[in-house]
């Protein structure tokens, strides 16, 4: 079977939802499918084979891609953060390019279009008998569920977007009818268990239950970390050393609780440091980090290999929980598959993401609700160090959420579209 992705993005830095369509796609051709990811690339656009699967990274604009690359070679060797202020001063017209990309009237009159024109290229030499689209962006979803291309395309809902996203608080009666027509279009729709449970109990979405398979995010497997990648973070034996990964915002993903309750124990001294590892745009977390210099650090983002390097050298993984009652963070999958002691700061109290917890060995949880106990949360710091569950027992409790099992689940369905 031929099968395209229709990844959206394929730049440098790929996102959580791109890694999950790369891992599906690799595990795909493994089993002898013929398969190809695609997407727009701002940073030296080609065709390349990677891990079995044919990559083509579309070409945005040609100014913005070169500006886009201005970017990454000046900050190559340095800070991002530290030095996006110095490549706006020393390249004001570049920056404005950069810029660009992240625009929402951009991506919708201008990279959408260039990109529906070049997978409908694409689409003319590979011949996939399937499509599958995931949500991210959901313009790139959006535009060629409604394209006339020829092929049978199913939806790869990873994110909530009519109901109760982050961004669509009010459930916008216009989201929900754009997307209720692309669930008209699409052969099967691929969703998460916590969708499909609010999907069933809602007037507008329930008749499209009966196309629908929930699908976990497939991040629990066994990692090899390369033998040149180090630790990001030289972290000091002598501490519990807690890492967060990913993007820490005030808005939707704030620490504030979290930190508020290891405070005290800040002010004790206790050996206890906590890392946040990616993007930060969080006040927040600023003023912890000048308060409490030798306990709350930050790191810019680093490649996977290192991420996962680093993950592996802390003692204990802090995962924030999203505030939203439909939105399990596919990042709590990669936690588990580390076996490590897990922090939870759970911001809801109908959070979904509270049944995967549950089954945990190894975690605590913060409750922004509840008064935060600093003693019992010490004690679960100092007894979880060098603790660690076997993937074992971790893909048993978590099997649904391994690659095999959602790639088979899509495979099951393909075989079944007309």
């Amino acid at each position: 079977m031929k099968i395209l992705f229709s990844a959206g993005e394929l730049d440098k830095e790929l996102n959580a939802n791109t890694k999950i369509v790369l891992q599906l796609a690799e595990y795909m051709a493994q089993l002898g499918h013929t398969v190809a990811v695609c997407g727009i690339c701002y940073y030296k656009p080609c065709e390349e084979m990677y891990n079995g699967v044919l990559l083509k990274k579309f070409s945005a604009p040609k100014v913005l891609v070169k500006a886009s690359e201005a970017f990454e070679d000046f900050i190559a060797k340095g800070d991002r953060n530290a030095l996006r202020g110095q490549f706006i001063k020393k390249h004001p017209f570049k920056s404005v390019f950069v810029a660009a990309r992240y625009n929402a009237v951009y991506t919708e009159k201008a990279e959408q279009p260039l990109y529906l024109k070049q997978i409908k290229d694409f689409v003319k030499v590979f011949k996939p008998d399937v499509m599958v689209l995931p949500y991210k962006p959901i313009n790139s979803f959006d535009r060629v569920i409604n394209s006339d291309i020829a092929v049978p395309m199913v939806a790869y809902q990873m994110d909530p977007w009519g109901l109760h996203r982050i961004d669509n608080e009010n459930c916008d009666a216009a989201v929900i009818e754009k997307e209720c027509a692309a669930f008209d279009r699409a052969k099967h729709i691929f969703t998460t268990p916590v969708l499909l449970r609010q999907y069933r109990e809602n007037d507008k979405y329930k008749k499209y239950t009966d196309k629908m398979t929930a699908v976990d995010f497939p991040n629990v497997k066994g990692r090899a970390i390369k033998k040149e990648k180090k630790s990001a973070i030289d972290f000091d034996a002598e501490y519990v050393n807690i890492l967060f990964g990913g993007v820490v915002a005030d808005s939707f993903r704030s620490p504030e609780y979290a930190l508020k309750a290891l405070a005290p124990l800040f002010d004790r001294e206790e050996k206890i440091r906590l890392y946040f590892m990616g993007t930060n745009n969080s006040a927040v977390l600023d003023e912890y980090i000048k308060e409490y210099p030798n306990n709350v650090f930050f790191k810019e983002k680093v490649s996977a290999d290192t991420a996962l390097a680093t993950m592996e050298k802390a003692d204990v993984l802090f995962n924030i929980s999203n505030k939203i009652d439909n939105q399990v963070p596919s990042k709590i999958f990669d936690y588990f598959a580390m076996g490590k002691p897990i922090l939870n700061l759970q911001r809801i109290k109908n959070c979904p993401a509270a049944e995967y917890f549950a089954k945990y060995p190894l975690v605590y949880n913060l409750k922004e609700w509840a008064k935060a106990d600093s003693e019992e949360l010490k004690e679960f710091l100092y007894d979880g160090k060098n603790k660690k569950v076997g993937f074992d027992t971790v893909k048993e409790l978590y099997k649904t959420a391994t690659v095999e099992y959602v790639a088979q689940s899509m495979l099951a369905e393909f075989e079944n579209i007309e």
